[in-house]
């Protein structure tokens, strides 16, 4: 994906501003309407996983072929680009599942990755993915796969959340929310985005597109 925020005039409700330092992940529609996110409300403390839906893979760790902004950026519509090394975590070492994890350290900050829209690349070397940071009920704490990968979890301050109208492109007409929404609240017609505040300051920041 790699989509990054186009200038231009919106409908609706003013939406404030994004803090400084905020990194933007999705909210799944499917995962919202099954109630699996909670409704955590704007200023809340949160210690989640920000996970990366890759939709591409650039083998040579560039970014359209040329040189990458960085380790990893990430826009106002959760997506990303990120470049770093695969490392593999196992579900059940020594077990007989050979179930597997791969997480991505693009320049200290870690990431697990879901290839359900491509293929992990194969072998070694630098690696740059573009798609999409979302929150994946599966990496919550006290679950086997968000306990394998224990080390990606961090504490951020749920700083805002916004629903655009889904479009073939650019999401538009940002509307704040003051939490999560409901599960009847729910489209299939929307892009629900949450902004999440890292609260130790040591953690790296993406290069973040206001």
């Amino acid at each position: 994906m790699g989509t990054r925020r186009r200038a231009g005039r919106s409908t609706g409700t003013a939406v404030r501003r994004r803090p400084v330092g905020a990194t933007a992940v999705q909210l799944l529609p499917h995962l919202l309407a099954a109630g699996e996110l909670g409704r955590p409300r704007v200023g809340d403390r949160l210690e989640v996983i920000p996970a990366i839906y890759a939709g591409a893979v650039h083998h040579d760790a560039t970014h359209h072929g040329v040189a990458a902004p960085g380790h990893w950026w990430v826009d106002e519509f959760g997506c990303v680009s990120a470049a770093g090394a695969l490392t593999t975590v196992a579900l059940d070492p020594g077990g007989e599942c050979s179930c597997r994890i791969e997480v991505l350290d693009a320049g200290g900050w870690l990431a697990p990755v879901n290839w359900a829209a491509t293929a992990p690349p194969e072998g070694d070397g630098p690696t740059r993915v573009e798609g999409s940071l979302y929150l994946d009920p599966v990496l919550d704490a006290g679950k086997e796969h968000g306990e394998a990968v224990a080390l990606c979890r961090r504490p951020f301050r749920l700083a805002a959340v916004r629903r655009y109208r889904r479009t073939g492109s650019v999401p538009v007409r940002p509307v704040p929310l003051d939490r999560f929404p409901a599960a009847s609240e729910v489209s299939d017609e929307a892009v629900y985005v949450a902004d999440l505040v890292g609260e130790r300051a040591e953690l790296p920041r993406p290069e973040v597109q206001a």
